[in-house]
């Protein structure tokens, strides 16, 4: 028996929309040289060699802004903003969002050159993702 199966466009704005509720916390990655962003990479084992920063303004913490916007279906993209602000030198090779609870990733980004920021510097962060059938 043939059958056909969809996501539906319901159903893409539904998990956008528990993503972005769950998507609250936010850290920089730390690396003296630039990581590589892979599917396969978790909290606890971020890109290559990586580690979240503990300190310095750095580490984990509440993004500012989580919200949902429209690429191809009606809400069917997750955006997120934050500034970090740097509060001593450190090097910055890439953020990770994650969970609420600090143990599951949603996102990874490597920067393609390392930062090297100074007490005072701010990074600003401007992240999307979109899940659509387009």
């Amino acid at each position: 028996m043939a059958q056909t199966e969809v996501v539906l466009n319901q159903g893409i704005t539904e998990i956008v929309a528990l993503w972005a509720a769950d998507m609250t916390k936010i850290v920089a990655l730390n690396m003296a040289t630039p990581c590589t962003a892979v599917v396969g990479s978790t909290f606890a084992d971020p890109a290559d060699t990586a580690t979240h920063h503990s300190d310095a303004g750095l580490a984990i913490q509440a993004i500012d802004a989580v919200s949902t916007d429209t690429v191809n279906t009606t809400d069917d993209t997750v955006t997120f903003d934050h500034i970090f602000t740097a509060t001593d030198t450190r090097n910055v090779a890439g953020i990770q969002t994650c969970n609420n609870a600090g143990d599951a990733s949603y996102h990874e980004c490597c920067f393609n050159a390392v930062l090297s920021v100074e007490d005072t510097d701010t990074i600003t962060i401007d992240g999307q993702s979109t899940i659509d059938q387009a």
